[in-house]
């Protein structure tokens, strides 16, 4: 761990990397330890070494166990605001990550076995899962093998519904003949950062909500809920 911490410095982050020297220097331990623990360390993919400069950094086997991690608890605070939410609005609520440039689902309440991987632009969770990103940015979330017409469309559609959603705190799908009204709205993590998105999918047919509270505004007060949960103050 201590290992880990050190190149975790500042001093490692302003180098690009610290080598077995500099470690051992740092910890007021012999070469040979930190030497056998950084090897112990690589193999597991927690940190990488530069074979250029022989010096080490944190490697992407920490960075994934660390968002798995985020994910885990992000999981485990959204569940009960997720069953509140279905059973108030009497709809169908998700979770859901941006990865890959596709939104996947964490959780359905009620849960559901034929959810996919969606494109950004196919659900409202993408704009709000790209709030964070540029505006140039958001045309890697165009998908490929679109006519220059259909892009261009795309991209304009992701930037007014993001542009919505940073003015109002959500983004709406009106209902369709193949889709029912859903909405989105962003959860940030303590940084502020959007970490997930919450999506309310509306039921035809179902009655009207428990609480008198319109889709959107639940949507909104739910994911800040959330957000607040995960140490988000506004």
């Amino acid at each position: 761990m201590e290992v880990l911490k050190e190149l975790a410095s500042e001093e490692c982050l302003r180098r690009s990397g610290l080598g077995v020297v500099r470690i051992a220097e740092r910890l007021g331990r012999e070469k040979s330890q930190v030497s056998r623990a950084l090897r112990a360390l690589e193999a597991e993919g927690l940190v990488e070494r530069d074979p250029r400069t022989r010096t080490y950094q944190l490697g992407w086997g920490l960075y994934a166990l660390a968002a798995r991690g985020i994910e885990t608890r992000l999981v485990r605070a959204a569940t009960a605001h997720l069953h509140r939410l279905a059973a108030d609005q009497r709809a169908e609520v998700q979770l859901c990550v941006l990865i890959g440039g596709q939104v996947l689902t964490l959780i359905s309440v009620p849960p559901r076995a034929d959810i996919r991987a969606e494109a950004p632009i196919e659900t409202p969770a993408g704009p709000v899962l790209a709030l964070d990103w540029s505006d140039g940015a958001l045309r890697d979330l165009v998908p490929p093998g679109s006519s220059d017409d259909d892009s261009r469309l795309d991209h304009e559609s992701l930037l007014a519904s993001s542009a919505h959603a940073r003015t109002h705190g959500y983004v709406h799908y009106p209902a369709t003949e193949e889709e029912p009204a859903r909405y989105a709205a962003p959860v940030r993590d303590f940084r502020g950062i959007v970490l997930a998105a919450l999506q309310l999918t509306e039921r035809a047919g179902e009655q009207p909500p428990l609480t008198g509270i319109s889709a959107e505004q639940a949507v909104v007060h739910t994911a800040r809920a959330l957000s607040a949960d995960l140490g988000f103050e506004r």
